[in-house]
């Protein structure tokens, strides 16, 4: 397989963990998306033998919360026969800066016709897409732009509309006039992902609960911008 080369439109990006072996960083400039940061866990080169798939994350977090996954016990040995394309959606890398106030966020319909631009630098033919809540619903709108590229879905809580959610938290979002995640934004998040509000009689002593939602709430107000993650939430609402 090709590599990528010094005039695509990308750059790579260093790994700034001794911890990551085996994962390569690349930032992608499409034509209407902006710079998307892509986390590729695998060996492409040898894509012709292994399954590829390309992740897309929900709100409210990054390309962390499926490269965790990928390295959980539970997937040693899927891990082992496949290579992972993560998508982290414009500003939200860890730490990322401020996207510049003359950035126009994309839709979610534009992020999944974009996608293919990742794959055209990366010189990836064919990709399953794995994707959770607005994640999902950005991969579906990919599949459907660009089926001759995806040879199959796995959409976690997908929906065609975030009506629902929209109603029940749409005073509460319109409120989140900072570049903090305040308790309403966090409700709106917390609810989004889990389903319904957590509180400490709904987790009550399962550890398991506890440390998924203390996780959660920690990377919302650590390594992701909230000013940007704001834009995806209006993105997803539109």
């Amino acid at each position: 397989m090709e590599k990528p080369k010094a005039n695509d439109t990308a750059s790579a990006i260093p790994v700034g963990s001794p911890s990551a072996k085996g994962v390569h960083r690349y930032a992608v400039n499409t034509e209407k998306s902006g710079e998307i940061i892509v986390t590729v866990q695998g060996d492409l080169s040898q894509q012709e033998k292994r399954a590829v798939f390309l992740t897309v994350h929900d709100l409210g977090t990054n390309h962390s919360s499926f490269e965790e996954f990928v390295n959980s016990a539970c997937m040693i040995e899927i891990k082992e026969r496949s290579c992972f394309i993560h998508i982290d959606v414009p500003g939200h890398a860890d730490n990322a800066p401020n996207l510049a106030d003359s950035f126009q966020f994309p839709s979610l319909q534009l992020l999944g016709e974009e996608l293919v631009t990742v794959l055209d630098f990366l010189h990836v033919k064919y990709v399953i897409g794995v994707g959770e809540g607005a994640g999902a619903n950005v991969l579906a709108r990919f599949g459907l732009a660009h089926p001759s590229r995806c040879l199959g879905l796995i959409l976690i809580n997908v929906t065609g509309s975030a009506a629902s959610v929209l109603d029940v938290f749409k005073t509460k979002f319109i409120s989140w006039k900072g570049d903090e995640v305040g308790q309403s934004a966090e409700d709106f998040l917390l609810y989004h992902k889990f389903g319904y509000v957590f509180s400490e009689q709904l987790v009550g002593d399962n550890p398991d609960k506890e440390k998924i939602v203390s996780e959660f709430q920690s990377r919302l107000h650590s390594s992701l911008n909230s000013k940007n993650l704001k834009q995806y939430v209006k993105a997803f609402m539109s």
